[in-house]
């Protein structure tokens, strides 16, 4: 477009230089050329940056071309390390680049997010991102590459102010290359329970594999938002709930696990039903009822037996594998009276009451 014409050549720049996505070193090369420009203003293009994101196959990547960059962008928000590894072995994150994200874009930065299995950070590297970004608000982890620590010296006291939402992912299989590393969060998150002053904002947890209790009887009540996976959360659910007292919203990945739920809940509002298949899949429809409505009339009973004053609404996100319940109309209209009865709506993926269900074209 900033060929087109060349009136529109900074104004182009200045969108682009908003979200950066870099796949190569010729991208990044390309990019650092750019942001060095100046708008008509004398304004760096770099100081627009609000979000970057990596996204390298195999990540080989110039170190001093990313501190670089880093230099140029002030003001960055958001921190996206999608990398890819293939094949494996995973690499970890090196510590000279978040020595640099700190250094120069630590005051601004509110999200860092490990989403891709090409790189993760050590422990000892999320220590330099919990002091020098005071402002953090949400991080997600794929996995910590590494816990070593020196025999002699207990592992630091990683303290996030301000960090509203602790976002920690299915962790990869671990390569036979790679140094054995722990297949649970309850090691990292045992580390975040040293001392009060660890995550003193929490709101939101999403984690895909639910840890040991100990987290939530020191976290349990300050978080509101609550999303995990079914197969991870079926042993510990009726424990695990009464422990997060402020709970407003469960977010729950639902597979063929029955849940047991407790007998009550005081403040839980929201509750909302993922597949855990997000791709849709055709299936006979022995399959489908085994796999889906047998699970979701479990988790219903489950929760119908519940005295859960506040509960407002069930949401089902009907995609991937949830997709065909659309086209089961009985099943959709005894559930949505069924649940109008207690003054709970059920919704579809946008919020959308079940109510006109018999009005669907299927």
């Amino acid at each position: 477009m900033e060929l087109v014409c060349i009136g529109w050549r900074p104004y182009v720049l200045e969108v682009c230089a908003e979200h950066l996505v870099l796949h190569t070193e010729m991208e990044l090369a390309i990019t650092l050329r750019k942001l060095r420009n100046k708008d008509p203003k004398g304004r760096p293009y770099g100081e627009r940056t609000k979000r970057i994101d990596f996204s390298f196959l195999r990540p080989r990547y110039c170190i001093e071309g990313v501190i670089e960059l880093f230099q140029c962008t002030p003001n960055l928000l958001i921190y996206v390390n999608a990398n890819i590894s293939d094949p494996l072995p995973e690499q970890q994150t090196p510590t000279e680049i978040i020595q640099a994200l700190v250094k120069h874009c630590g005051q601004s930065l509110r999200r860092a997010e490990w989403a891709g299995e090409g790189e993760s950070p050590a422990f000892l590297d999320l220590d330099i991102l919990a002091s020098g970004a005071p402002n953090l608000h949400t991080l997600h982890l794929r996995c910590i590459y590494s816990y070593a620590r020196n025999h002699d010296s207990k592992h630091p006291i990683l303290a996030f102010p301000n960090l509203k939402t602790l976002s920690l992912g299915l962790i990869p299989t671990c390569n036979e290359a790679l140094p054995p590393r722990p297949s649970t969060w309850d090691l990292f998150l045992a580390l975040l329970c040293l001392n009060p002053i660890q995550l003193p904002s929490l709101e939101r947890l999403e984690v895909d594999i639910f840890p040991d209790l100990f987290f939530l009887v020191t976290h349990g009540s300050k978080i509101r938002y609550l999303r995990t996976t079914s197969w991870s959360f079926a042993s510990v659910l009726q424990t695990a709930l009464p422990l997060c007292i402020n709970l407003d919203t469960l977010v729950i990945s639902q597979t063929t696990n029955k849940l047991k739920f407790p007998s009550s809940h005081p403040s839980l509002n929201r509750i909302c039903i993922l597949p855990h298949v997000e791709q849709y899949v055709l299936v006979p429809e022995r399959v489908f009822t085994y796999a889906v409505l047998e699970p979701l009339d479990d988790l219903f009973l489950g929760l119908e037996a519940m005295t859960a004053p506040e509960l407002k609404e069930i949401r089902i996100r009907n995609i991937g594998g949830f997709t065909g319940i659309l086209t089961r109309k009985i099943w959709l209209e005894g559930w949505w009276q069924r649940w109008k009865e207690h003054n709970v709506a059920l919704t579809d993926k946008r919020g959308h009451p079940f109510e006109a269900v018999k009005k669907l074209p299927f």
